[in-house]
């Protein structure tokens, strides 16, 4: 099993993938490989204990599905069984290999132009709602740490997570994250129970981790309600990220309405910024302001559009 410490502390490799015993997967530099190494179920289940002992999270047949943060802020996702087959459990390790610097430090990686930096900071220091999309990996958690190193001292920030991988040096910054539910089906605290939370806080900016579901809702009001936002959204777009809100939105509850959502969304959604992994990279590919909606269509303007290679 020695060759899945040396990944974990190899400092370029940014994701470790176990597919039961017979796969792993490392991803370096952008890049994944297949290790030639492999690892027994009863080794792996051995490493998993290790890896969730002191987070709070537990693995077993009430629970299959884990997420947690360990002690270096890596984030690791497991599945096991009854959820996958008993002699593939699945473990999923994302390190977090850029430290948030800034915005100035994804300038100097190539990752944006400094002239979107500097539009994405005023925004910040002026206290804009900023949505950020993109898929898996593309460096969603890492753009909104160096956004919120952008953030006034003064301000007050509420973040609300699944499990804690915001990490930003604010003076005055509370975090929370979700619980599941204990053995007898109670104790449960979801996003949405946090975004609700966040509001009694006295909030000038609420972060939300990754925004899927029903909590999108109780984001959308709280914005309404004067407080500026910051929040991730897996899309393929930045106009599809505002759709994939406003379907987030209907889904949460009867009588929400598709006009009344989009209507209140262009209200508080001041800048979508769209990342895209490419094999040479992470990058902006886009950044659009939202200026209304006109029969039933957002309207918006491309503050930035990539040029060059986006496959």
């Amino acid at each position: 099993m020695s060759f899945l410490a040396q990944a974990l502390a190899d400092p370029l490799v940014e994701e470790v993938i176990v597919l039961g015993g017979g796969r792993t997967f490392v991803v370096r530099e952008g890049v994944k490989r297949l290790l030639p190494e492999v690892i027994d179920t009863d080794s792996l289940r051995a490493f998993v204990d290790r890896l969730l002992a002191g987070t709070g999270r537990r693995l077993d047949l009430a629970s299959p599905i884990v997420s947690a943060q360990l002690a270096d802020g890596s984030r690791v996702h497991i599945t096991g069984p009854p959820v996958t087959h008993p002699a593939r459990m699945n473990v999923q390790i994302r390190k977090f290999v850029l430290a948030a610097g800034g915005l100035g430090r994804l300038i100097d990686l190539g990752s944006m132009p400094a002239a979107v930096a500097e539009e994405l900071r005023s925004a910040m220091h002026s206290d804009r709602t900023v949505l950020v999309a993109g898929a898996p990996g593309a460096g969603k958690t890492t753009l909104i740490n160096c956004l919120l190193s952008e953030v006034p001292p003064e301000r007050r920030v509420v973040t609300c997570e699944e499990v804690f991988e915001i990490s930003a040096d604010l003076p005055d910054m509370t975090q929370m994250q979700t619980r599941d539910a204990g053995l007898d089906g109670g104790g449960e605290i979801t996003l949405r129970d946090l975004v609700r939370s966040s509001l009694r806080q006295r909030p000038d900016r609420i972060v939300v981790g990754e925004v899927r579901g029903a909590e999108a809702l109780d984001l959308l009001l709280a914005l309404n309600a004067g407080c500026s936002g910051l929040a991730t959204v897996h899309a393929n777009s930045a106009v599809d990220a505002l759709h994939k809100i406003v379907g987030y939105c209907v889904l949460a509850g009867q009588n929400v309405h598709v006009d009344y959502v989009q209507k209140a969304l262009a209200s508080v959604a001041d800048l979508i910024v769209f990342l895209r992994r490419t094999p040479s990279g992470r990058f902006v590919d886009e950044v659009v302001r939202v200026t209304g909606v006109t029969d039933g269509e957002f309207r918006t303007e491309y503050r930035y559009r990539r040029s060059g290679d986006a496959a």
